[in-house]
């Protein structure tokens, strides 16, 4: 009875420890959610800012919460902030929009900031895909105007005379286009990952979406930065194990 008992403890500090490991987003230091100043975000219009704000996270579970999408109507354009979601932890994703009209392509930019305590090997990834739509038969095309990528990300130090923003290496999304129309075609997901080492000084992650968008067309964006510190090996290794211990000594009691 007392091995037993033994057996079942193992199998379940094996299965605890490689359930609470997979795929978390773990982080060193203390995050302890959004403030005005550390969630926020901006959007950009011709290179002149238009609208910005902040968000808010759950106190308990820092789940970000965005309720009140933002459009912002100018003479020929329209942008708009859809969808904000992730964790403090961090992740964040994003939904985005902007139209064009009376023949005029403009350029967007938008920008969101989220509080971050990583350090040590960290790895990040990321993903955009859009939807695009021609309004006339001219066609439609979403491209980069910073850089060769339209979403990137960075490390910030917002602390006085601070460390220079590190990008996470994790730029991502292409030129996308089509001839004709009126009509609507969806690009391919882009995606992008990288490893690189943190440093608890850096306390943003800075999410930047700046692209140009042709006349008379109209673009919808999703997509999600995310960064977490690796799983030890070691400690994979020893939860999968005892799992594994576990499971021959059952078969072996069965049999």
């Amino acid at each position: 009875m007392r091995k037993q008992h033994l057996l079942n403890a193992a199998y379940i500090l094996g299965l605890i420890l490689v359930l609470t490991l997979t795929g978390r987003s773990a982080w060193a230091g203390t995050v302890s959610g959004c403030t005005a100043d550390t969630c926020t975000w901006d959007m950009v219009v011709n290179g002149e800012s238009v609208a910005n704000g902040s968000f808010q996270s759950d106190p308990k579970t820092g789940d970000i919460i965005f309720t009140d999408p933002v459009t912002v109507t100018g003479d020929n354009y329209t942008a708009s902030i859809n969808t904000v979601s992730g964790n403090v932890d961090p992740i964040l994703g994003f939904g985005v929009g902007a139209s064009t009209s009376g023949g005029i392509g403009s350029t967007f930019g938008f920008t969101f900031n989220l509080p971050i305590a990583l350090a040590g090997t960290i790895f990040a990834d990321s993903s955009v895909s859009y939807s695009l739509s021609s309004l006339s038969s001219a066609g439609a095309q979403v491209a980069p105007v910073v850089g060769s990528n339209i979403v990137s990300a960075f490390e910030v130090d917002t602390s006085v005379g601070g460390l220079p923003s590190l990008n996470k290496g994790v730029d991502v999304g292409d030129t996308f286009f089509f001839l004709g129309g009126p009509e609507t075609n969806n690009s391919d997901v882009f995606t992008a990952s990288n490893t690189f080492t943190g440093d608890l000084a850096y306390d943003l992650m800075t999410v930047k979406i700046d692209f140009s968008l042709s006349a008379d067309s109209t673009v919808g964006m999703s997509g999600f930065v995310q960064q977490v510190v690796p799983v030890p090996a070691a400690v994979w290794l020893f939860g999968s194990g005892l799992l594994g211990l576990v499971a021959v000594a059952r078969r072996r009691k069965a049999s």
